[in-house]
């Protein structure tokens, strides 16, 4: 049991959230992949871990923020804070533990039904970046440009969050973040910002974000 990223579930009972689990399955191929690059053989406890670890745990066609929380979606308790869950596409590479369908339902669920003002500052650069890597471009601007507190920048740069916090630099990586991934996002085919004509792009030295599995 543990606390995920997403701290509203009891450290006593949690089991398996979606991005634990993929990113651990993630971490240890791409270690894996280093320790070949190296010429050494593969680490067979690390890869016991891999072949072992459960899948992410979903329910009618929509992820679940954690094995034993059945009600994510309908206990008004988890449907605030982070929504880690997004991360599972888009901050992370595609990893072949994810089904983009149900992804792209869940992105749906969770940008109908979330408690927007119960985030913080990064959690929208987060949900941008999984809409990105649905290939949902207007819907990664909507969320970029949500109007609520904690998506406020101030004229010095700052991501306000609330009177005692005032500076928040994770808001700020997101941020960057999304905005290098849309840029670069199906670059052969444009990018990952709306093609309504309202939008003209330019950049340079963007490195596409890893997609391999």
């Amino acid at each position: 049991a543990l606390i995920p990223a997403q701290e509203r579930f009891d450290s006593e009972n949690t089991m398996n959230p979606p991005l634990e689990l993929a990113y651990w399955y993630w971490g240890l191929k791409a270690a894996q992949a280093w320790r070949e690059r190296l010429g050494l053989e593969k680490d067979q406890q690390w890869q016991d871990v891999i072949d072992h670890l459960a899948d992410l745990p979903a329910n009618e066609n929509l992820y679940l923020f954690a094995e034993n929380a059945i009600d994510s979606y309908t206990n008004p308790q988890f449907l605030g804070d982070h929504p880690i869950v997004l991360g599972i596409l888009g901050f992370l590479p595609e990893t072949g533990k994810t089904n983009r369908e149900m992804v792209k339902n869940t992105l749906d669920k969770v940008q109908e039904s979330w408690n927007w003002e119960s985030v913080w500052g990064w959690d929208f650069p987060l949900a941008a970046m999984s809409a990105t890597s649905l290939n949902q471009p207007q819907m990664a601007i909507d969320l970029l440009m949500m109007d609520t507190p904690k998506n406020r920048y101030l004229l010095n740069g700052h991501n306000y969050q609330d009177n005692v916090l005032r500076v928040y630099l994770p808001g700020n990586g997101g941020l960057l973040s999304a905005i290098a991934m849309m840029c670069s996002y199906n670059e052969k085919n444009g990018n990952g910002f709306p093609d309504n004509e309202k939008w003209n792009v330019k950049y340079e030295n963007f490195l596409p974000c890893p997609q391999n599995k």
